[in-house]
């Protein structure tokens, strides 16, 4: 796969492919030497000319006019730079949030759209995407984003709510979440929270104007809360004579600020050792990697502890390779190890006894990984430094056990108090098995509160309502026999194609009666070239059949405004408008067949199946079940291509009621 710094050079090849571009203009473009220019040339071409990749493209070089880029299949060309993205954690929309916010907040430089949409390997529109959640999220803390001709893309808000932001996003979840357990729990016993310390080391190194990513701050706050236990237990280190420099002043001023506050805080005063190992930290990303052999080792120990992650079976099973907080981790601390190997500095590590015998499986793994690193191998490297990294690969775990958690919305009456009493029960009752993403009111509900969300709980009656998540409707109380018949839910293999479960409903053994209730060959249509409003409007005066004189015009209302709440298209091919309160005085569903498909919306140009429920403003028992059919009609493709071709009502029946029959 391709490293950052290759996929950035054949984007900028790409961008000039008309013409031949020196290596002189790369060096410059990428920030680095001729030389190492030659080395990605070199690194790119033995990937192109391997049988995944070739007559993809070729680069053509020619002697005093440089090089220019080929491309034969544009197709396998994308591919090949959207496999090697994820590499660094940016091919889906929470990397790359996460990766802009970075630029915006910790490097400070100037940013500019197209180049970042370039570096990214994403549209404009992509971009602008990925910035109206920045800027939703910004504007929680009074921050906004500004756009200068001169300037670029930049946060502007005081710097206290920057702080205050970078605290909740950057550290609060992905950070001390997963090393409390080891640093601020039971093992580590420091003298100063992880917290506070966070605190210390973001307000010193922004005061100093340092460009430090998140992972660097991290681990420097792993190294201070390890170094404050090491020193009340006798520990000493040797100073790192490689840093006695006067290029690094900024930052060793820094590192005196740090510990002078952590003297205040905790009355240890640490040795002026301690002041080089900081500063170690604080050099790592800045001008300590400015030095091309620097450049070129980061870069290799980035490709090989992805390399060993994916041929370790062992580390596979725990995705390592695909957790970018990981990579990230680990790469910025082993810049610093290395200056500690080649110099033979050794690092006490107080947790080494601990880790070693309590989390030995993690202990293990890290010695292996490390052995298997080529640019590792050389050197004799000590549990005291293999029980370190190994914190890295403990936290991710902790982060798995997270990930895995179901993703879940909580919607209450407006009341305050009853939407905490909900909350609660829901930490007691099924705590270990879901991460509450917000607890919401009814009219609060729109497709963002709905993006990536798993299931809903919900104290309000929603099944008048379609979503393409399940919705379980549960008392304010949640019992216990609610939190059960939730948990064995979730273990149904279906369960995430059932819209809604709700406990004081009987489902119906018979599903060909029940279908028979709703729906009816008048309220069945096929046809082949129509445009969204026209279909609508026909399907609601099919429904509008013994229904008051404004039915019709009452139902588009309403399904309307069902629309402006969330999306009602539920894939690439189905679509289930639907009002957003029953207005019937008898229950229905609509179908329409559309064999072209018909443009819904910009994001959905070629919806073939609708289904139009409308329920009763009387009782609707079963339509849950009916909708849950509709949903789970979602993941049968073949069903889906059945429907299309069918001719009749009859034929139709007959292959609504085969979804989920795996006879």
């Amino acid at each position: 796969m391709l490293s950052k710094k290759e996929r950035q050079l054949l984007q900028y090849l790409e961008n000039h492919r008309d013409s031949y571009t020196t290596s002189k203009q790369l060096a410059d473009y990428l920030s680095c030497s001729d030389r190492t220019v030659r080395t990605y040339l070199k690194q790119i071409n033995e990937v192109i000319e391997s049988p995944t990749y070739s007559n993809v493209l070729i680069i053509h070089s020619k002697q005093g006019y440089g090089y220019q880029l080929e491309i034969m299949d544009e197709g396998r060309f994308q591919e090949m730079m959207s496999e090697s993205t994820n590499l660094d954690g940016m091919s889906d929309s929470h990397g790359r949030y996460h990766y802009i916010l970075n630029k915006l907040l910790f490097e400070q430089a100037e940013l500019y759209f197209d180049d970042l949409a370039d570096e990214l390997f994403i549209s404009r529109s992509t971009l602008s995407h990925e910035f109206k959640k920045i800027r939703r999220d910004l504007s929680k803390y009074n921050l906004i984003i500004e756009s200068k001709a001169n300037k670029g893309v930049y946060v502007l808000g005081d710097e206290w709510d920057k702080r205050r932001f970078i605290m909740d996003y950057f550290f609060r979840d992905n950070f001390f979440k997963s090393m409390h357990n080891y640093i601020g729990g039971n093992i580590g016993q420091s003298p100063i929270s992880l917290e506070e310390l966070t605190l210390i080391v973001l307000d010193e190194c922004r005061e100093a104007n340092l460009k430090l990513s998140d992972f660097v701050i991290q681990n420097l706050v792993i190294h201070i809360s390890l170094a404050l236990r090491r020193i009340s237990e006798g520990f000493r280190m040797a100073p790192i004579e490689e840093l006695a420099s006067e290029l690094y002043q900024a930052e060793q001023m820094t590192a005196q600020k740090i510990l002078d506050r952590i003297y205040k805080a905790t009355g240890i005063m640490c040795p002026k050792e301690e002041i080089d190992y900081i500063t170690l930290h604080l050099v790592s990303k800045g001008k300590l990697l400015a030095k091309e052999s620097h450049q070129d080792e980061e870069m290799q120990l980035r490709e090989e502890l992805v390399s060993v992650l994916e041929s370790s079976s062992l580390a596979k099973e725990y995705q390592f390779q695909q957790d970018s907080q990981l990579l990230e981790g680990v790469v910025t601390h082993m810049t610093t190890l290395l200056v500690r190997l080649k110099t033979k500095v050794h690092l006490e590590n107080p947790l080494r006894d601990e880790i070693r015998e309590q989390y030995s499986q993690a202990f293990e793994l890290t010695r292996t990984i490390l052995q298997e690193m080529p640019l590792l191998s050389a050197f004799h490297i000590s549990d005291d430094e293999v029980a370190y990294v190994a914190l890295h690969f403990m936290a991710a775990m902790e982060r798995l056990k997270e990930k895995y958690k179901y993703r879940i919305l909580v919607i209450c009456a407006t009341g305050y108090g009853s939407a905490q009493l909900l909350r609660n029960r829901i930490e007691r009752e099924l705590g270990n098995m879901v991460h509450i993403e917000d607890v919401i009111g009814y009219y609060d509900l729109s497709d963002a509160r709905l993006e990536n969300i798993d299931f809903i709980i919900s104290s309000i009656d929603l099944s008048n309502l379609v979503f393409s998540v399940p919705v379980f409707t549960v008392s304010v109380f949640l019992t216990s026999d609610e939190a059960r018949q939730i948990k064995q839910s979730v273990k149904e293999p279906r369960f995430s194609s059932r819209p809604t479960i709700d406990f004081e409903r009987q489902r119906f053994s018979n599903l060909e009666t029940l279908f028979e209730q709703y729906f009816s060959e008048t309220c069945f249509m096929k046809v082949e070239r129509i445009d969204k409003e026209s279909l609508l409007q026909e399907m609601a005066k099919q429904l509008s059949l013994g229904e008051a004189p404004d039915f019709a015009g009452n139902l588009l209302d309403h399904i309307h405004q069902r629309e402006q709440m969330s999306s009602i298209v539920f894939s690439e091919r189905i679509a289930v408008p639907h009002p957003i309160k029953p207005i019937s005085n008898r229950h229905k569903i609509g179908v329409a067949i559309v064999s072209d498909g018909l443009k819904w919306n910009e994001a959905s140009p070629s919806i073939q199946l609708v289904f139009l429920p409308s329920p009763s403003v009387y009782q609707n028992e079963g339509m849950a079940q009916l909708t849950s059919q509709i949903v789970a009609l979602l993941e049968e493709e073949n069903l889906q291509q059945e429907m299309l071709v069918c001719q009749t009502f009859q034929e139709f029946k007959e292959i609504f009621l085969k979804i989920g029959d795996k006879k």
